[in-house]
């Protein structure tokens, strides 16, 4: 069964950081679709998957900053058991920036991925929490 995973903007984005918005989403994809496919990947904690999120992240986010002159702010990447989905967990990433003018600019995506390529320490917990938010420094 091919996986795929579709992010999804959330909000209206400003012009100034669409792009960098679209590619996020896109570098986080490739990254997720390249985990799922791995066969040395089989089932991560949450903390695996969030090195590789945000380690994605990280790389549009500087770029962002450098190229658009955008200051980061802070952000959260969280995990809940998806609400629509059977069988799936939700990640989700919010970060968020400011203009030169001090106008807020807030980037959001999420995309389900399978119960089975989470450990069952990380469905325990997710079932225990409700969710699991990490800080995006």
């Amino acid at each position: 069964m091919a996986l795929a995973l579709a992010f999804l903007a959330k909000s209206a984005l400003a012009a100034v950081i669409a792009p960098f918005v679209d590619e996020a989403r896109t570098v986080a994809l490739n990254t997720a679709q390249d985990v799922i496919r791995s066969k040395l990947a089989g089932r991560m904690s949450v903390e695996e998957w969030s090195d590789a999120i945000i380690k994605s992240v990280d790389k549009v986010k500087e770029r962002a900053v450098e190229e658009e002159n955008l200051r980061y702010i802070g952000g959260k990447l969280k995990y809940a058991l998806s609400a629509n989905a059977p069988d799936m967990v939700t990640i989700s990433f919010q970060l968020y920036f400011q203009d030169e003018f001090n106008k807020w600019r807030k980037a959001e995506a999420e995309s389900d991925v399978p119960e089975a390529k989470f450990t069952l320490d990380a469905l325990d917990e997710l079932k225990e929490n409700g969710e699991i938010i990490f800080d995006v420094e």
